[in-house]
């Protein structure tokens, strides 16, 4: 394997000082998007009225049109050529747009009228998800290519990633609801839209693409035509296996995340719980990421990827098995926040290993397209989750401004709690048991590194 490495002249090191300002970017898009995904729906139902089979529809016919929207950036970034790079032009350009786009959407006109309300909302909704979040998260995905051309470097760089992903969650968790309270949803989202684009911004400033794993300069790379580029995406079996992860994974999350707020309040009946029982879903992973990498390079990334599923349905058992026990609860969703673990950075690690499949099975890399696998797979998750929140509220007959649920519409947000991410993490770890891509890829390194030797 060190032969292999030798043979690839552009293998060199990301500075950790770099990693973390590669993190801090995606911390950045938190500050935008986990807010969203925490507080839209709620904002919706009980501030603005708009009903919850509404706010879910909306956020599903959103996420599948932000599907094409990802192919579109993935082959726009593929087609770039800048001073700058391919990929980091453009999360430069977005910084500002994301921090705009979240204070136009949780600062919904009290003057419209309903048809106005859920049009503004719609629109609002779609600049932020579809042309905003696209062109900026699918960027700054990509650019872990071109930063780092060594597999290994990759885990490490996610991991940081999700590290500082995962501090920007609990700081949103522990101070959204307070400046909620004090300073409403439009200066919340004022403060969390300023300091994620600031954050944004240092990803830019001071990360710097390298060049492609073939070991070209990304400045000089011949493009893959549009149609060939799609072709060939495709008929790669795993680009379409972690499209489907992220789906699963992402959709499981902001479930989890768009109910929470019901479930502490409406179940628990203790808000005061709320920022216990979110850090219990991250803590593990600020505490396990760094050492991550370490267990990659031991197990590799599907093993650990397995075990986290696994972990996590246990989780889920053991809230299902106690649903009254509050002690058990954080037993249970510390099983479950240890099982994310190997998916928040092995996920985004293995579409770099996509690539490089691609590449060595049909000798063309298209890093851009690629990498619409993580970011159409999240908004779509996202678009699932958030809409499964909604259609569940409405089923179960949840009423925003009713004092006291119904039994139907509490029955409802523990199901939404439990038993439906439960199974989805189902179905992932059956698509995941296809995905064995870590078993060929010291063949795909080394066949690659030779090619590109001659």
């Amino acid at each position: 394997m060190e032969e292999t490495k030798n043979t690839t002249v552009e293998l060199e090191k990301v500075p950790f000082g770099e990693k973390i300002a590669y993190g801090l970017g995606d911390a950045g898009c938190n500050f935008v998007w986990t807010t969203v995904g925490m507080f839209l729906t709620v904002y919706y139902t009980d501030s603005v009225g708009i009903s919850a089979g509404i706010v879910g529809t909306i956020m599903l016919l959103t996420r599948l049109l932000d599907g094409v929207s990802d192919l579109v950036m993935g082959t726009v970034v593929d087609h770039t050529h800048t001073r700058w790079g391919k990929a980091r032009p453009w999360v430069g350009l977005t910084a500002p747009l994301m921090g705009l786009g979240l204070v136009l959407l949780f600062n919904v006109p009290k003057s419209l009228s309903g048809g106005a309300t859920i049009a503004y909302a719609s629109i609002t909704y779609v600049l932020l998800a579809v042309v905003i979040y696209t062109a900026c998260n699918l960027s700054y995905g990509t650019m872990m290519s071109y930063m780092a051309p060594d597999q290994q470097d990759r885990t490490t760089l996610s991991s940081v990633r999700f590290f500082c992903t995962w501090l920007a969650v609990l700081v949103i968790i522990y101070t959204a609801p307070g400046l909620i309270e004090k300073k409403g949803y439009t200066g919340m989202s004022v403060i969390f839209g300023i300091v994620g684009a600031v954050l944004i911004f240092i990803t830019f400033f001071f990360c710097k693409e390298r060049t492609t794993d073939t070991g070209e300069s990304t400045e000089k790379k011949d493009d893959v035509p549009v149609l060939q580029a799609l072709k060939l995406l495709f008929k790669n079996k795993y680009f379409v296996f972690v499209a489907l992860l992220f789906i699963i994974n992402y959709a499981a999350l902001n479930l989890t995340n768009g109910v929470v707020i019901y479930y502490v309040r409406d179940i628990l009946g203790n808000m005061g719980a709320y920022g216990t029982v979110n850090m219990m879903g991250f803590l593990p992973s600020i505490i396990l990421l760094p050492v991550f990498p370490k267990l990659v390079a031991k197990f590799g990334k599907w093993k650990c990827m397995m075990i986290g599923f696994f972990l996590q349905i246990i989780g889920y058992v053991i809230v299902l098995a106690f649903p009254s026990s509050f002690a058990m609860l954080i037993v249970g969703l510390a099983f479950i926040g240890v099982g994310r673990v190997p998916h928040s950075a092995g996920l985004f690690a293995m579409i770099a290993d996509v690539i490089d499949y691609g590449d060595w099975k049909y000798g063309e890399r298209i890093e851009g397209m690629t990498y619409s696998a993580s970011s159409f797979g999240m908004k779509v998750g996202t678009g699932i989750g958030s809409a499964v929140v909604g259609w569940g509220l409405a089923i179960g007959g949840y009423a925003g401004d009713a004092a006291v649920q119904s039994a139907s519409a509490l029955f409802a947000i523990k199901a939404l709690y439990t038993w439906v991410p439960m199974i989805m993490i189902i179905i992932g770890t059956v698509i995941l048991a296809m995905c064995n891509l870590d078993k060929i890829y010291p063949t795909i390194q080394k066949e690659l590194a030779e090619r590109n030797a001659k």
